[in-house]
């Protein structure tokens, strides 16, 4: 099988601390892989090394058959927060264009005709055609993680990482942006590696899960990594999976179960 990532005995380390252990996995090369696991047990740890940032490993670690840090200009990496200074008027345009322009080691203001063209395109993907000439700052919260998945697609990715893209939305925003992903798993077709603390939104887009708390407690289809033993081995006893309708619901206790934009309770 290609992959995207394949993993082998991987051990991660801050300086002489072990921040994550005994991660092997392989993903293939349109597959979604959705990261869970509480605070603090390694995933954004694990996004940042397959993006390349982060270098302090042992073990094997191939991304599009690659080293990680020899694979960037194939990857897309949007983190939780990001960085950009709101008190400069960029537009969302400016945001998408960005994404392409320092690929090209542009980095002035004029943004080319080109890259224009395509930053125009990227943000109808994303379903944002109308807001191209509105500052950044002055959008929703869901309309700016939208330009972020824009900015990361105009490069062209062959693998994108994406870290906590749900967190802070309100419910009607998680579903934009949820269907957004679920149009660049059918219409891109590239790999894609998602961490999350509510997996139920992205279940439906999930072809793989990987559970993680220090170390890598299961991998494997949804129905196979989330049994109601390894969640409450990771959560506790009042955690648990659950089906309805057939769908596959996973109650960690930091989020309740939506669906439809309703809380299930």
């Amino acid at each position: 099988m290609e992959t995207s990532v394949e993993a082998k005995d991987l051990t991660i380390y801050y300086g002489k601390q072990v921040a994550l252990r005994d991660i092997t996995f392989q993903l293939g090369l349109s597959e979604t892989l959705l990261l869970l696991g509480p605070n603090g047990a390694g995933k954004t740890t694990l996004l940042r090394t397959i993006a390349g940032f982060h270098t302090d490993y042992r073990g094997e670690l191939r991304v599009l058959g690659k080293r990680p840090e020899e694979a960037r200009d194939l990857v897309s990496y949007v983190p939780q927060s990001h960085s950009l200074n709101e008190k400069v008027p960029l537009t969302a345009l400016d945001v998408v264009a960005m994404g392409a322009m320092y690929r090209r080691g542009l980095v002035h203001r004029i943004v080319p005709p080109e890259i224009k063209e395509r930053a125009l395109k990227m943000l109808r993907f994303v379903g944002l055609d109308g807001i191209a000439d509105k500052l950044f700052r002055n959008l929703s919260g869901g309309q700016k993680q939208r330009v972020l998945l824009a900015r990361a697609l105009i490069s062209d990715p062959k693998l994108l990482l994406l870290d906590e893209p749900l967190s802070a939305l309100d419910p009607s925003a998680r579903a934009e942006v949820t269907s957004v992903l679920g149009k660049i798993k059918e219409k891109r077709k590239i790999a894609m590696i998602i961490t999350t603390h509510d997996v139920n939104p992205l279940l439906e887009i999930g072809d793989k899960v990987m559970l993680i708390n220090k170390r890598m407690i299961t991998f494997g289809r949804p129905d196979e990594a989330l049994r109601d033993e390894i969640i409450k081995s990771v959560y506790g006893p009042m955690a648990r999976a659950i089906k309805v309708e057939d769908r596959l619901y996973c109650i960690t206790g930091d989020f309740h179960i939506h669906r439809w934009g309703r809380e299930v309770r």
